[in-house]
């Protein structure tokens, strides 16, 4: 029986990678439009200009360069700065490395065409780390059903398909904490250490992944490994370092001016911290989607039953949260600064769907409008336009889950139950309608 169960489970996890594989490959090179966010030529750029001659340049407007070109390429004007210092090399490397092994043969050979194929294998391996880390810490059947929503939630099936450090961040912090969750149940050294690596690695991607490493370190102070936690940082502290090693070399000046612009942006306030709710940013555009608001509303009930229990996931998210309340503005049209929330909600998603959904028939009915508003405006809306009769339809069947709050009996319980269900695959079918049907005309 556990032979049939494992190849259930395995078929499943198929099933899920090659839907997400195939709603993130639809129309990838398409939508999000060129030049939603030109960070995917900046970081290819920096990439190939390391690797063709041995010094970063890209484009960017801050004036803290002195080595600026202006050029125009596919018709938009760009910036080009050498030595381009902003950001660390790494993710460069792999956008560049990846746009030469796809056939560009220099910096002004390139095109989305041949960069979003790294998004696409990212944000695939996504849906597989997503379910390796929920597998780990709550069993498969949760790990299944994170990796089924990561693989269709219209959010984050598009904002896949960008070439952006965030979605190299995502894959790679989720196996850094897969291999803290391992070793701390089977006390191999190895993980440990490697994951320590990872961690190390993903701030010479960009310094705001600190969120990685500090939220390893304070797992394990919580589990009272004071000595792992300071090994993991005496990993972790000598390989950043490294970019400041790389910084001097190119240009000290240049690289300690952008460090001045980078620790005081001009674009954070007191209250930037309620862009993640005021300005639902996709890319560079609103894209309200009721499954992310859902998110935090699932995970806010989280530590209100064993904190242990959800350790990793609440550490990670805090850890983000910090940097982005720190460090990372509210700018417009940069919706990538929310990716890296997005498997955390979502795997509170999966653990709310397995808690409360069609046993708390008043979270259920929050959750029934809050999401399916959401689709009916992703879907219904785009496809149909507005109607006062679907609308009301929704809202009214919604409604019937909260009978049983008043009248309870087995059938009205039944009842809610059978709502409740046929609710929720209905917006997992309205998930892949709004990814087929996404444009921004």
């Amino acid at each position: 029986m556990s032979i049939i169960k494992k190849r259930f489970n395995l078929i499943c996890l198929i099933g899920i990678i090659l839907l997400g594989y195939f709603l993130r490959n639809h129309n990838i090179n398409t939508w999000p439009r060129l030049g939603a966010t030109f960070d995917e030529y900046a970081w290819a750029w920096q990439g190939i200009s390391l690797i063709q001659n041995k010094v970063p340049t890209s484009w960017s407007y801050h004036p803290q360069y002195k080595n600026r070109k202006l050029v125009i390429y596919q018709k938009t004007n760009f910036i080009l700065v050498t030595p381009y210092l902003e950001h660390p090399p790494l993710f460069g490397l792999v956008a560049g490395g990846y746009a030469l092994l796809s056939g560009s043969e220099g910096m002004f050979d390139i095109d989305i065409k041949n960069i979003r194929g790294l998004a696409l294998i990212l944000g695939t391996l996504s849906i597989l780390m997503v379910f390796l880390l929920a597998s780990k810490l709550y069993g498969k059947g949760i790990g299944l059903l994170s990796a089924f929503l990561y693989a269709t939630i219209p959010t984050v099936v598009v904002g896949s398909r960008i070439v952006q450090n965030e979605n190299f961040f995502i894959p790679v912090w989720l196996a850094s904490l897969y291999l803290a969750a391992s070793y701390l149940k089977n006390k191999r050294i190895w993980m440990r250490n490697l994951a320590a690596v990872l961690c190390g690695l993903l701030i010479l991607a960009k310094v705001p992944w600190v969120a990685a490493p500090f939220s390893i370190f304070i797992i394990f102070l919580y589990h009272r490994r004071y000595k792992d936690a300071l090994i993991t940082a005496a990993i972790v502290i000598p390989i950043f370092l490294t970019y400041f090693v790389y910084g001097f070399y190119y240009d000290k000046d240049v690289f300690l001016g952008l460090w001045g612009l980078q620790l005081n942006r001009y674009d954070i306030s007191f209250s930037s911290v309620y862009a993640l709710f005021q300005k639902p940013y996709l890319a560079d555009r609103f894209f309200l989607d009721g499954w992310i608001y859902w998110g935090w509303f699932s995970f806010i009930l989280l530590p209100l039953k064993e904190f242990k229990k959800h350790l990793f996931v609440i550490s990670a998210l805090i850890s983000y949260f910090l940097v982005f309340i720190i460090a990372i503005p509210d700018e417009g049209g940069h919706g990538w600064y929310r990716y890296p929330f997005y498997p955390f909600l979502i795997i509170s998603i999966a653990l709310f769907i397995k808690e409360y959904l069609a046993r708390n028939f008043l979270y259920t009915f929050l959750f029934l409008v809050i999401v399916g508003t959401g689709q009916l405006e992703l879907t219904w809306k785009v496809t149909f336009g507005f109607s006062y009769p679907i609308f009301r339809l929704a809202i009214f069947s919604w409604g019937l889950v909260l009978i049983p709050l008043y009248l309870s009996n087995k059938k009205t319980l039944k009842m809610g139950k059978v709502v409740s269900y046929a609710w929720f695959f209905i917006f997992i079918l309205m998930n892949i309608w709004a990814v087929m049907i996404y444009n921004e005309m």
